[in-house]
């Protein structure tokens, strides 16, 4: 046997240094639903989960793909599991009358503020952290809070403000990602012990490089090295069958990186103008890819079963459907959606390939 004689005076020391040597990575005490089962699955590896407690997790997408949208429904959830709401906005995009159409409750357990720059965000948000350990600690049984950065991108360097203010038009790119990066992994380490999670939404950009993948969706490494979730949101056109008329979103739900579950999982949600977004949308698609359900001709039928039904009759058997999907939790899902459907590039060739690495990894485990 190795001698390591020294380590009970090395753990006495980290104990004087306030360093508990005996602990070990806490799992999520409690999970906030997204209001949509599928994404729920490829976020948190569960239908029944989806925003981990004490952890960033990062909706990124390009314009209109559905980022604010997807926070207003985890707020109106998280509000229904009794959590505290913190908006932190430099998109002036949460506004009362847009977040109150979506079910949130803007006059109870509420806090809206505007804020311009990344030194307010930290600014803010370490306050809010600092008064809520003060209050609190690490109690178990604390408030649950869900906090709320839209978007990112917007926020500026006190540079590039003071710059705008004398009338100067100067970027701050290469402060601007340290400053960003150095805030996330501050508020990694501020939440990861209390009863907390954020949301916090970014732009992407398109690689230019000709030679290696020109037009697939690039995430900004600051907000790539720090977040324990990011999400790809890609835009696709929801038509009427018959007029072809678009009448909503179609959202292509992509796991970019995750912490539950396999990466470049994808699932597509219908988000109708008219009628926002159902739980159950996404979860027939999934349930063929998993085999839950048959699809024959035009109808479907539950695997092994004799009665089939129409898709518009599909609600009727969705939890029975959701219960068979969940004990297939382990199933990689790839999430088919046809190339032509897409309202942008999405980069399909590099996903395939991402995706192939995923299941090269898993059948030498």
């Amino acid at each position: 046997m190795t001698d390591l004689t020294f380590l009970k005076n090395f753990q006495k020391e980290l104990e004087k240094a306030g360093i508990d040597a005996e602990a070990s990575s806490e799992p999520p005490r409690y999970w906030f639903n997204t209001g949509n089962f599928v994404l729920n699955r490829i976020i948190s590896g569960s239908f029944l989960k989806g925003i981990p407690q004490g952890r960033i997790t990062n909706f990124s997408g390009p314009s209109g793909s559905g980022k604010s949208f997807i926070c207003c429904n985890v707020m109106r959830e998280a509000q229904r599991d009794d959590a505290y709401i913190i908006v932190l906005d430099s998109e002036n995009a949460l506004d009362n009358d847009f977040v109150s159409k979506i079910g949130v409750d803007v006059h109870n357990n509420y806090t809206y503020v505007p804020i311009d720059t990344i030194s307010q965000l930290q600014n803010i948000a370490s306050k809010f952290i600092k008064h809520y350990k003060d209050t609190y600690g690490k109690d178990s049984n604390a408030p649950k809070v869900l906090m709320i950065v839209d978007s990112l991108d917007m926020l500026l360097t006190e540079t590039e403000e003071e710059n705008f203010g004398k009338g100067v038009f100067k970027g701050d790119q290469g402060q601007r990602s340290k400053q960003l990066k150095a805030v996330l992994r501050q508020l990694v380490q501020a939440i990861k012990n209390i009863n907390m999670s954020i949301i916090c939404t970014s732009q992407v950009y398109k690689n230019q490089d000709m030679t290696n993948g020109e037009g697939v969706w690039i995430i900004n490494d600051a907000i790539k090295f720090s977040l324990s979730q990011i999400i790809m949101l890609t835009k696709l056109k929801l038509r009427d069958d018959v007029s072809r008329e678009v009448q909503g979103l179609r959202m292509k739900c992509e796991g970019y990186k995750t912490r539950f579950t396999k990466p470049f999982q994808t699932v597509t949600i219908e988000v109708p103008y008219d009628s926002g977004m159902d739980p159950y949308n996404g979860l027939l698609e999934v349930a063929v890819e998993l085999k839950v359900i048959e699809k024959r001709g035009p109808r479907y039928a539950l695997a092994g079963d004799t009665e089939s039904w129409f898709s518009r009759d599909f609600n009727q058997r969705a939890a029975d459907v959701l219960a068979k999907c969940e004990a297939k939790r382990e199933t990689f899902l790839e999430g088919f959606v046809n190339d032509d459907e897409l309202d942008i590039s999405s980069g399909s060739s590099a996903r395939q390939k991402r995706i192939e690495k995923v299941q090269q990894t898993s059948d030498t485990e």
